[in-house]
């Protein structure tokens, strides 16, 4: 990203990003002062907090005096939070999403439908599945948005329903944006808002990953959901629940 931080910066945006997560709230500094690991003035957080801002990690809302994170600013989490792997899945989490690809046996429609529903409920987010070589696609979750704060807005949720509705069609150019031209990161991708080459959803993070399926099949999964969703959480269990129907279809 060609951004060179201090530790203490690493670890405050690190802050930053997993508090915004958690509270969808601006954080400020006097929020860092008191909750955060490292100990540091309320001036020297401030001046920390002014060097991300400069850097165009964080950014502050008008109404606030607390910073947000940019996309560009979650992209250096997410890239932390996969270079070093620390998405540990909740083994109640697994279970679930075992207990759903076993009962769909070997079929390639059932499992890719078993595997979204449970990644949905898990997620609390948006999930489409989809069997390649049939188009046959399954979308669940567009409800479970409304309970984010980012979604009460009119227009935000009339773009995602109008996404929702018409991805079948544009699954096409998002699968050759997504895997063909990211050929260091083919069976998994994730982009963040205007990352993202569709337009009505780029203020959204979208997940994807491929795996396969019984009978020569390919499947993908995509969790789509705010840019202010729990990363660490999600790319676990999409990573697992593709490994887990990578296991069922050997």
């Amino acid at each position: 990203m060609g951004v060179m931080l201090s530790n203490r910066q690493e670890q405050l945006l690190d802050f930053i990003v997993r508090e915004y997560v958690k509270t969808a709230e601006p954080v400020g500094s006097a929020v860092v002062s008191r909750k955060a690991i490292f100990d540091a003035s309320s001036a020297t957080v401030r001046n920390e907090m002014q060097a991300l801002e400069e850097a165009g990690l964080i950014y502050q809302p008008h109404t606030s005096a607390g910073r947000i994170p940019t996309d560009k600013g979650y992209r250096w989490f997410v890239n932390r939070l996969v270079n070093t792997g620390h998405y540990d899945v909740d083994p109640r989490a697994k279970r679930k999403i075992d207990e759903a690809i076993s009962d769909a046996g070997d079929d390639p429609r059932g499992l890719s439908r078993n595997a979204a529903q449970a990644l949905q409920e898990l997620s609390e987010s948006l999930v489409i599945a989809n069997v390649e070589r049939s188009n046959d696609f399954y979308k669940t979750g567009l409800s479970s948005l409304m309970e984010f704060p980012e979604f009460r807005e009119f227009n935000r949720m009339f773009q995602l329903a109008d996404f929702f509705d018409h991805f079948d069609n544009m699954f096409e150019r998002m699968e050759r944006e997504f895997f063909h031209e990211n050929s260091a990161m083919e069976n998994f991708n994730i982009l963040i808002g205007r990352e993202n080459p569709l337009r009505n959803i780029q203020d959204e993070t979208v997940i994807v990953v491929r795996h396969r399926l019984p009978h020569g099949n390919i499947g993908t999964l995509t969790i789509i959901g705010p840019t202010r969703m729990d990363y660490r959480k999600n790319i676990g269990l999409a990573r697992y629940a593709s490994e887990a129907l990578d296991k069922a279809s050997e």
